[in-house]
């Protein structure tokens, strides 16, 4: 019989034998911070929210994946196999994590890609019962990340689906995480660097924006609470496994709700995207490598150069 690990306390009595039932203690003592994480999951892709174990565990996170797909690999493999999830399997799963006590324990909520405009609506009622399950004084971080296109592809989700992320999640966000083409399509047209900070400040909402041609680089532009922060890092040469959107989001918010701001995660969240595909490109991998990466992605080393850049 094995035993109970010792190192688990429960915050609450009786005779939860479940961690998920209670917040959980780190070995250091500090609470396991937890994240639902709403979007796709793809059984044999390192995409999506299926990434989130291998992103948030090494940083000792608890996610709780809501799947807004059931695919067998990435549709960029051919055709994918499965479905996307109905949305009232989405809402009896939110039921029973929130019946659970977990809404009050979430410090972060996590979107992505989305199938239809009603599993949108699941989401924007999830994220309302979040913030009222935590009360005053704990508001939990709300990344919506609108996956709708790049600029290869542009638009790859349907017309309803791009609108209803708009109109229903991007209002709730405290940050809205997107590339440069997604921005563009929220904001308006913004082709520069100082053209994404300008309409950022315009919009008044939080940003954070990635994959802007900057120079012979690529620029990443933070707009929280009034402030610009941007950075600038290598372009990396050859081809790229997907999920790198996905795996950076995770990233920023696991070390975000670790206690680190989020000028430090998004430093981080650049070194850590470097790092797998450092790894991705050496091994040769048609995914990203993250199951043989924990341990780097555990103990994260500076990566690369991150160039501030004057944003004023």
């Amino acid at each position: 019989m094995t035993e109970r690990p010792s190192n688990i306390k429960m915050e609450r009595g009786g005779d939860c034998a479940n961690v998920a039932n209670s917040r959980a203690r780190r070995p250091d003592g500090q609470s396991m911070p937890l994240v639902l994480v709403i979007s796709s999951y793809v059984a044999a892709s390192r995409v999506g929210g299926g990434i989130a174990p291998y992103v948030l565990g090494p940083l000792k996170v608890d996610p709780v994946h809501v799947p807004t797909t059931l695919f067998g690999r990435h549709p960029g493999w051919g055709k994918p196999g499965g479905e996307a999830v109905p949305a009232d399997t989405m809402q009896d799963m939110l039921d029973g994590i929130e019946a659970n006590g977990l809404f009050a324990m979430a410090d972060a909520v996590l979107t992505g890609y989305f199938v239809t405009p009603d599993q949108v609506e699941v989401a924007a009622r999830a994220i309302d019962a979040v913030r009222a399950a935590r009360g005053a004084g704990r508001e939990p971080l709300v990344l919506v990340d609108p996956v709708m296109g790049d600029a290869d592809k542009g638009l790859f989700v349907r017309e309803e689906t791009a609108r209803a992320q708009a109109d229903l999640l991007v209002p709730r966000a405290s940050l809205v995480g997107c590339n440069h083409w997604e921005f563009q399509r929220l904001a308006g047209r913004a082709e520069k660097l100082e053209d994404v900070i300008e309409l950022a400040r315009d919009s008044g909402r939080n940003w954070l924006v990635s994959s802007i041609p900057f120079r012979n680089r690529v620029a990443n532009v933070l707009y929280s609470d009034g402030e610009a922060y941007a950075v600038a890092h290598d372009i990396v040469e050859g081809s790229v496994p997907k999920g790198t959107g996905d795996l950076f989001h995770l990233s920023i918010v696991g070390h975000r709700v670790n206690g680190a701001t989020l000028k430090q995660g998004l430093h981080r969240a650049i070194w850590t995207v470097e790092t797998v595909l450092g790894f991705a490109k050496t091994w040769k991998a048609p995914e990203l490598p993250l199951a043989a990466c924990s341990l780097f992605l555990a103990d994260l080393k500076e990566s690369g150069f991150v160039i501030p850049i004057d944003a004023d």
